[in-house]
Formats: C-alpha cells, sequence, structure tokens
C-alpha cells in the first residue's frame, strides 16, 4: 500500500505542474473522450465529468476482455478466453447522457447515465462536477468485470441465469466525479493543441462492492475504498485523428491504454490490473482464476451523431436515386441515340432511291419534250412548206399545142 500512496503523491505532483503550465489554453476546445470498456464515454474502466455540448452525438463500443478462466488450457476457447460487450451512449444538450451495455451474450445488461452540474472551466479554475449511475437493471450481482451473472443447469433439466458469486450488490452502482482539462499548446506547439485532464471521483457498488470476497476479489491497488482516478493525454499526429494516452485506478487496480482515433473511428488497446502478477493456477479458492492478475483488452468503436448520419443516409440514398437515374438516362440516351442512327441510314437509302427514281423519270420527261419538240419541228418544217408560194411557169410554150377545138386569137 506504500507504494501505491506513493504512486498517488506523484500523481497529484503531475496536477498541480498540469494546471500550471496549462492554464493560459484552459479556453481552447475540449477533445472529446472515447467509449469507456464496459460503459459510456471516460478512460479505461471510470466515467470523467464531460457532456458533449452537441445533442444526439452517440458512441457505439464492442470490447473484450482476456479472462482464461480454464486451468487446464488446452480447454480454453475464443469465446471462453474474451468476454466481451458492447455499449451503446447518447449525449444531449451538453447536461447528461444516457445509454445500455450488454455484458455477455447470456444476455446480461444494465442501463446508465450522467448528469453534469458544473461545466469545466465556467468557473476560473474549478473543475466540472458529474454525478452518475452504472448497471440500472435486475442484473445486481455484477462484479467488476461483469461477469457476475451466468446462465446454470438445473436438476428439472432447465436453465437460469443466476448469480455465481452471491455477496455482489451493484445495482444501482452511483458515483460523482470531477474533471479538469487542459490544453498544452503552450508546451507542444502543435495545432491541434495536445490536451490533459485529470479526473477524481467516488463511487459505490461496482467501484467498491467486493463481494465478500476479500483479498480474493483484490490484493492490491486499491487508493481507499470507493476512490478512483485517472489521466488522459491527448496528441494531435494530424488534422484529423488523435492518440490518447490514458491511466487511471478504477478503485481496485491500476490500468493504461491506448486509444487511436481517426475521423470518429477508435481502436483501443489496454492493460488492467497491472498491479498484479500473472495468472497462477489454485491461487483463488474457488477456482474460477478471474481476478488478481493482468488481462489483456481490446475495443473498437465509433462515434458520430445521429442527426448528421441521418442526413447522410439520406443524402446517400439522394446521390443513388441520382446515380440511378443518371444511368437510367445514360442508357435511354443510348437507345434514342442508336435509334436515331437507324432512321439515318433508312433515311439516306430512301433519298438515294428517291433520287435515282428522280433522275429516270427527268431523262424520261427530257426525252418526251424533245420528241414533242421535234414534233412541233417537224409540223413547223411543213406548215413552212405549204405556207411557201408556188414556183414560176416556163417562159417557152410547149412543143405540142393542146388539141382543142378552138384557137386562141391571134393578137
Amino acid at each position: 500500500m506504500r507504494r501505491m500512496r506513493l504512486g498517488v503523491a506523484y500523481f497529484a505532483g503531475a496536477l498541480a505542474l498540469v494546471a500550471v503550465s496549462g492554464s493560459a489554453g484552459a479556453q481552447q476546445q475540449r477533445d472529446p473522450y472515447a467509449a469507456t470498456l464496459h460503459y459510456g464515454t471516460g478512460l479505461i474502466n471510470i466515467p470523467v465529468a464531460w457532456v458533449s455540448e452537441k445533442s444526439t452525438d452517440f458512441w457505439v463500443q464492442t470490447s473484450g476482455k482476456t479472462i482464461p478462466s480454464f486451468p487446464d488450457e488446452s480447454k480454453q476457447s475464443v469465446p471462453s478466453l474474451f468476454n466481451t460487450n458492447i455499449s451503446i451512449d447518447t449525449h444531449w444538450r451538453g447536461l447528461f447522457s444516457a445509454g445500455v451495455s450488454a455484458y455477455s451474450a447470456n444476455p446480461e445488461y444494465g442501463f446508465f447515465g450522467q448528469v453534469q452540474l458544473v461545466k469545466d472551466h465556467k468557473y476560473a479554475y474549478l473543475p466540472g462536477v458529474a454525478v452518475g449511475a452504472r448497471n440500472l437493471g435486475k442484473y445486481k450481482c455484477e462484479d467488476r468485470l461483469l461477469i457476475g451473472h451466468d446462465i446454470v443447469l438445473q436438476a428439472d433439466s432447465t436453465y437460469e441465469n443466476k448469480c455465481i458469486y452471491g455477496g455482489f450488490k451493484t445495482a444501482p452502482t452511483l458515483y460523482g466525479v470531477a474533471t479538469k482539462d487542459f490544453a498544452l499548446s503552450s508546451i507542444t506547439g502543435r495545432l491541434p493543441s495536445a490536451t490533459m485532464s485529470i479526473s477524481v471521483g467516488m463511487g459505490n457498488g461496482i467501484f467498491s462492492d467486493d463481494g465478500d470476497l476479500g483479498k480474493n476479489y483484490n490484493a492490491k491497488g486499491t487508493i481507499a475504498k470507493g476512490l478512483f482516478l485517472g489521466t488522459r493525454f491527448v496528441a494531435h499526429p494530424t488534422l484529423n485523428s488523435a492518440i490518447h494516452f490514458l491511466v487511471e485506478n478504477d478503485g481496485w487496480d491500476w490500468n493504461a491504454g491506448l486509444v487511436g482515433d481517426y475521423r470518429g473511428i477508435t481502436l483501443g488497446v489496454y492493460g488492467t490490473e497491472l498491479e498484479e502478477g500473472g495468472r497462477t493456477p489454485g491461487k483463488n479458492p474457488d477456482g474460477n482464476l478471474i481476478w488478481n492478475y493482468r488481462k489483456l483488452n481490446l475495443s473498437l468503436g465509433y462515434s458520430g451523431n445521429i442527426i448528421d448520419v441521418a442526413r447522410g443516409v439520406v443524402l446517400r440514398t439522394r446521390i443513388t436515386e441520382l446515380t440511378r437515374e443518371q444511368t437510367r438516362l445514360r442508357l435511354d440516351i443510348a437507345a434514342r441515340a442508336r435509334r436515331i442512327k437507324g432512321l439515318e441510314d433508312a433515311l439516306r437509302k430512301a433519298q438515294a432511291g428517291e433520287l435515282a427514281d428522280i433522275a429516270k423519270r427527268r431523262q424520261q420527261l427530257e426525252a418526251d419534250v424533245k420528241a414533242e419538240r421535234d414534233a412541233i419541228q417537224r409540223a413547223n418544217d411543213r406548215l413552212r412548206e405549204l405556207e411557201r408560194p408556188p414556183a414560176t411557169p416556163p417562159s417557152t410554150p410547149p412543143t405540142n399545142p393542146p388539141t382543142s377545138l378552138s384557137s386562141p386569137a391571134t393578137p
């Protein structure tokens, strides 16, 4: 415990140093928090006093925790090795958040929510303050790893979802938390600026109830019953990405993790119960091998805004409709172009045929005209012949006078 108290002293010193160095940039925009392993936004397991200023912001995340609960590792399978969790968190008007978390496929689930009482940076150096609740629902025996319930085969060959440890009473879990954010632009000189935050809180239930298991539930790591605290450092390698470095004590153990964020898509890797050693078979008298050893955790999440996503869906639907209409119009244009080409070919053929017929008809008409003109010419020639005066009679009389009864008188 002395080592843990020394760690708290270092933690407090770091808080004071950051408070002095980061106060100049305190009013800058805060980096949003990613989802925790099991519930809404926060660090690794602990909540923070923060609610998004934009209504309908949401976080969807799934996570897995390695719990090799079989003493014989040869019988271990992937479903039994990873205890999975999925959560949905929504934020409203910068005042409160609400969500639901599914703890396993049994199924087990619980609701959670938080109310922002004081916003960070609203009153000079005072931190933000929030109160909230976790594990709201009928599953009252959940432990800190959320595996307190299981489906058990009964004597009558039926299955029932029962408490497998019995001593836990964690529904509901209530807490209060204070968070202070600091901008570190004066130290890093980066844009967007790096940020750091400190969170401290107290809670019951999941944060303090050991189910009467004592050291079998938690051998070391607790600072004070129900007390949790943590810090976060955020750097921005690019304008659209962020890296979150997280360290916390969740009331039971020390945890650390790294979360990468790119345009709302997050991928996290965490180590929990870091102050404990490795897994030792038979260490726990119940033989479940669940607590008191280091564990690997992975998470994959997405954050966005419900209205923006809905608008994006509508826009994508409209784009799809326009694309389909564009394709239809292009096909229609191509079909009509082919039709026009066919009609033009037919028209050229028709025009060529008509021109040939016209040429033949013209030649016939020209021959007819020429024949008529020739006929007229012949008629004119005959007419001229007919209109020509008769020829002059000869000057000498004929040698043989006409034989007539009377002779002409002598002059």
